[in-house]
């Protein structure tokens, strides 16, 4: 006789219905006051994803954005460094304690193949490297209106203008910088700073020779001084760019 014909058991687990395994799930984790476990419709699914786009939309653009506007502030850390460091290796090559008796005081000594790897000269018209000199944007309004100052394209891109002058008593060297290049956003205060380099050639900002009540300010609107202003601001932000 066989085993089903003696109604012998062979130990096969008894299948449950769908219902019972939700009876059972809900009892066992004391969920028994719920009365049933709903799944979403095809309607509210597509509800959902079409919340999670417009989040979407008006999220990631700003998130891209700071991390450009981070970015832009390490890269401008950088060459801070970098320039200091060439200038502190002047002092020391030329034995001297006056960045004006080194190869920074003259735009075509400076800018050679000994300091920069150099992919243009712009020694008469600084306009020949500076694809839009005079139409750089503010960060708020208007535009800077940049000169013709010796100019240098650097192979990785970055655009170097070089002057030499007196600012509120204090002889030093000026380089007004896109570290970018040609590249977007091509804005003040972004993506082009400048900074000062002093005779015991230390980078510093413009704060250090004058004092303002609303440098932010000064960034944002310009135009005279907006790229010395903004560096300041980055440098005194612990490099965060948050304007």
């Amino acid at each position: 006789m066989s085993l089903i014909g003696q109604g012998l058991s062979v130990g096969f687990p008894k299948i449950q219905s769908c219902k019972n395994q939700i009876d059972r799930f809900r009892t066992k984790f004391g969920m028994t006051n719920f009365k049933k476990l709903c799944a979403f419709t095809l309607s509210e699914l597509l509800l959902s994803l079409t919340i999670v786009g417009v989040i979407s939309v008006l999220t990631v653009p700003v998130i891209v954005r700071n991390i450009q506007k981070q970015i832009f502030a390490t890269q401008v850390k950088n060459f801070a460094a970098e320039i200091e460091q060439l200038a502190q290796q002047e002092l020391v090559a030329h034995h001297t304690r006056n960045i004006f008796n080194t190869d920074f005081s003259d735009y075509q000594k400076l800018f050679s193949n000994k300091h920069f790897k150099i992919a243009k000269y712009c020694p008469t018209n600084g306009r020949n490297c500076w694809k839009k000199l005079g139409q750089y944007k503010l960060i708020k309004n208007g535009y800077w209106q940049g000169n013709g100052d010796p100019s240098v394209v650097l192979k990785n891109g970055i655009i170097i203008k070089y002057i030499s002058q007196n600012l509120y008593g204090n002889k030093v060297v000026t380089f007004v910088f896109d570290i970018n290049g040609n590249d977007k956003p091509n804005v003040i205060g972004r993506d082009t700073f400048s900074f000062h380099i002093n005779q015991r050639g230390k980078v510093v900002d413009i704060g250090k020779f004058t004092t303002e009540k609303d440098p932010v300010k000064r960034c944002k609107n310009g135009p005279t001084l907006s790229g010395d202003w903004c560096y300041s601001v980055l440098v005194n932000n612990n490099w965060k760019m948050d304007y």
